[in-house]
């Protein structure tokens, strides 16, 4: 037999060895063991986390000998056969290919016929979406009421597309995105059976890069095994991939909350130099400002999620920035997301967009300045006027007439005052410098 690649060899063969998947295989076992199969399964999600392995894997539950159930041996003879895809009674369909009518009316034709060997007929229709209006159409009734003896098992990427109708006929199973913590344990069980050598930092980088699929995570290894051969270290992750390691993320994330822009700039020009991906130097920069404001939100869910060593490191970078500033620098990095990969200098307009991250940091909210101007023990405004509402003038008593008198009788004039001596008291006022301490102040006159 050929060579494998990693993503075949480890392919999961029983649901007990499905990643991340939790919900999925305990509804399918739960169905198995009462025997509450439906007809026809629908398994949705992005690319690379298990629906077609999910799919043989619940076709081999239910043609195993003396099934169906979920704990069957896969080295018997018909889980093999329908591993290799030899199995009669299992025929993997793509949609992308058999996308017409005539290839569905062929399988119409098909079904009454009884299984070889298991004891079920079943069709497996990878990329389901593709097929045409016409050939769904030609499937529907067969789809609702089909021979005892068949099953049909669905797979896309692209559940938007299927018709209403295929939809109610399917029971439906959306499958996740993997965690990190997951795929780096999944890879650490392949390094260690191929003995291969692998920084965690690399691992951790490989499962960030992946996002979600582990299908990708286990070919970025098999791709880093070839360049790099049986010893991993995190330069070569970054190398192969254009990826900025953490330390650089940090670095250039320390200098756009300073509003250092000429440190920004030089971190820039030294990952153009090493041939960083823009794109992914933005997303890397997305996610740790992520993680700090969800430190600062959600201490217990972000350790769960970033793990304790990630934790720690991010509160060893000292004084946690303001949540507002987080939450800006965010929002202007999720809108430049899409100008950025449509970009024909993505060098340019990634230099464009952290110069204006540099520049967010002289941009004060109004709920900002009012925080700074609140000397401690002191209401605001808004909470005097709660704790203090003015008082209703009573209906018995009518407030007294104004008396007249000579300064009332001619126009009332306010008392002159020096626009610049107002200046100089507002701004030489204690409280009012320690307020604004650290803000760019500029009094404009009208």
């Amino acid at each position: 037999m050929g060579y494998l690649v990693l993503a075949r060899k480890y392919r999961p063969r029983t649901f007990a060895e499905l990643v991340g998947q939790d919900h999925v295989v305990r509804t399918l076992t739960n169905s198995i063991a009462e025997g509450r199969l439906a007809h026809a399964f629908l398994f949705v999600g992005p690319r690379g986390i298990g629906k077609t392995s999910t799919a043989r894997i619940l076709a081999k539950a239910l043609n195993c000998p003396k099934g169906p159930k979920a704990d069957f041996n896969p080295d018997d003879d018909i889980c093999k056969e329908i591993e290799e895809g030899r199995s009669l009674d299992v025929l993997e369909i793509d949609g992308a290919s058999n996308r017409g009518i005539g290839e569905i009316k062929d399988l119409r034709d098909s079904v009454p016929y009884a299984p070889a060997r298991g004891q079920f007929k079943i069709y497996i229709i990878d990329e389901v979406h593709m097929l045409t209006t016409e050939a769904f159409n030609a499937l529907l009734k067969t789809l609702e009421e089909p021979p005892a003896h068949v099953k049909f098992i669905f797979a896309t990427t692209e559940v938007q597309k299927l018709p209403a109708t295929i939809l109610s006929r399917c029971q439906r199973f959306d499958l996740r995105r993997i965690p990190d913590p997951l795929i780096c344990t999944h890879l650490r069980k392949i390094a260690d059976a191929e003995k291969i050598k692998i920084a965690d930092e690399a691992l951790v980088l490989l499962a960030r890069q992946a996002e979600g699929g582990l299908r990708d995570a286990e070919s970025a290894l098999e791709q880093l095994v070839s360049f790099a051969g049986k010893n991993i270290t995190l330069d070569h992750v970054l190398e192969v991939f254009g990826l900025a390691g953490p330390i650089e993320t940090r670095a250039l994330a320390s200098a756009i909350l300073a509003g250092d822009s000429s440190s920004a700039l030089a971190k820039l020009i030294e990952f153009r130099s090493r041939h960083r991906d823009p794109i992914r130097i933005a997303q890397d920069l997305a996610r740790h400002f992520r993680n700090l404001l969800l430190l600062q939100i959600a201490p217990a869910e972000a350790e769960a999620e970033l793990g304790k060593t990630e934790k720690q490191t991010l509160l060893g970078l000292g004084n946690p920035p303001d949540q507002a500033h987080l939450l800006s620098l965010l929002e202007q990095l999720l809108e430049s997301e899409h100008h950025l990969r449509l970009s024909l200098a993505r060098e340019v307009a990634l230099e464009i967009l952290i110069l204006r991250l540099c520049e967010m940091r002289e941009r004060v909210s109004l709920e900002t300045i009012l925080k700074k101007l609140a000397v401690p023990g002191s209401e605001t405004r808004a909470e005097a006027a709660a704790s203090h509402p003015p008082a209703k003038p009573s209906p018995a008593s009518p407030p007294p007439a104004p008396t007249p008198s000579k300064a009332t009788s001619s126009k009332a004039t306010p008392p002159p005052t020096s626009t610049s001596s107002a200046k100089e008291t507002f701004l030489n006022d204690p409280g009012i410098k320690n307020a604004l301490k650290g803000f760019d102040v500029r009094i404009i006159d009208r």
